[in-house]
C-alpha cells in the first residue's frame, strides 16, 4: 500500500511556502551574484569604471530589504497562525469547561435562598397593584449589607410565589415615566397600578405591567445551572430564574438565580 504524498491541506500549503521561499531566494541570490560577476568583470576591464560598485550599491538598496520582506512575512503568517490556533484551542476549552461545570452544578446548590432575597410581599387579599410607590421605592433607596444598592426587587403573593420582578433600571424609568405630562402619578400616595399601566414597548409587551410580570422563569432545585441558563434564552428578556419546588410558578419561591450568577460559574 503506497504512502500519500500529501497528509493533508495544511501539510501541503507548509510544503509549498518553505519550497517557494527557498527557490525564490536562491533565484535572487543568485541574480545577484551574477550582477556581482557581471560588474567585476567590468571593473577589471576598465579600473576607471564604477560597475561593481553601482552594483553592489543595487543589491544593499533592492535585493536585500526584498529578502528581509520575504522572510519577515513569512514568519509573521506561521507564527500568527500558530498564536490564532492556541488562542482558538484555549477558547475553545474555557467554553467547554463552562458549558460542563454548568450542567454538573445544582441550582440548590448556588441559588440565593428565599430568606435571603429583598422581596416585596404582597399584603393578603391585595395584587400586585396595590402595593405603594412610597414603599417600593423606601426598598430602593436601603442598601445590602456590603453597601451597594438592591438592583433587583422581587415581588410574592401572599403564598410566598414570586409573580414579578421589578429592576432598578425599570424603576428608574417608570420615575421618568411619572413625570410625564398626563401621568398624573403622586409618587408618595398612589400604588403601583398607575405606573404598571403607563406605556413601556418591550419584546413582550406594551405596558410595564408586561415587562415585570412576564420575563420571569421558573425551574425545580435539582435541576442544573445549564438547565436554568437555557430556560433564561428560552424566555425574551429574561434575565432571572425563580427556583421552586417543581418548576411550577404557583408554587411558593424556595431561590432565585440570576444571569449574573450563571455567567459568573459559566468563567470559574
Amino acid at each position: 500500500m503506497s504512502e500519500p504524498a500529501i497528509a493533508s491541506d495544511a501539510d501541503f500549503r507548509a510544503r509549498l511556502g518553505g519550497q517557494l521561499v527557498t527557490w525564490a531566494s536562491l533565484g535572487v541570490i543568485s541574480l545577484g551574484a551574477i550582477v556581482l560577476l557581471a560588474a567585476g568583470i567590468a571593473q577589471y576591464q576598465d579600473a576607471k569604471s564604477t560597475a561593481l560598485k553601482d552594483a553592489a550599491q543595487l543589491i544593499f538598496t533592492a535585493i536585500l530589504p526584498l529578502l528581509g520582506t520575504w522572510v519577515g512575512t513569512v514568519l509573521a503568517y506561521y507564527y500568527s497562525r500558530e498564536n490564532f490556533e492556541s488562542a482558538s484551542r484555549i477558547t475553545v476549552a474555557a467554553v467547554r469547561s463552562g458549558a460542563q461545570q454548568l450542567a454538573s452544578t445544582r441550582v440548590a446548590d448556588k441559588m440565593m435562598p428565599a430568606a435571603s432575597i429583598v422581596k416585596a410581599a404582597i399584603p393578603t387579599g391585595k395584587a400586585i397593584d396595590d402595593l405603594l410607590l412610597k414603599d417600593i421605592g423606601d426598598i430602593f433607596d436601603k442598601s445590602l449589607p456590603n453597601g451597594q444598592k438592591i438592583s433587583r426587587l422581587l415581588v410574592v403573593d401572599e403564598k410566598g410565589a414570586c409573580i414579578a420582578i421589578i429592576h432598578r433600571s425599570i424603576w428608574m424609568e417608570m420615575i421618568v415615566a411619572s413625570t410625564k405630562p398626563g401621568a398624573a402619578v403622586d409618587l408618595t400616595t398612589d400604588s403601583l397600578a398607575k405606573l404598571l399601566e403607563q406605556p413601556y414597548a418591550s419584546p413582550v409587551g406594551t405596558k410595564f405591567r408586561e415587562f415585570v410580570t412576564n420575563t420571569l422563569a421558573y425551574i425545580a432545585p435539582d435541576r442544573t445551572f445549564a438547565d436554568a441558563k437555557a430556560a433564561m434564552e428560552a424566555k425574551p428578556q429574561c434575565q432571572d430564574i425563580i427556583v421552586t419546588a417543581t418548576g411550577n410558578s404557583t408554587e411558593p419561591m424556595q431561590g432565585w438565580v440570576s444571569n449574573v450568577d450563571i455567567a459568573r460559574l459559566s468563567q470559574a
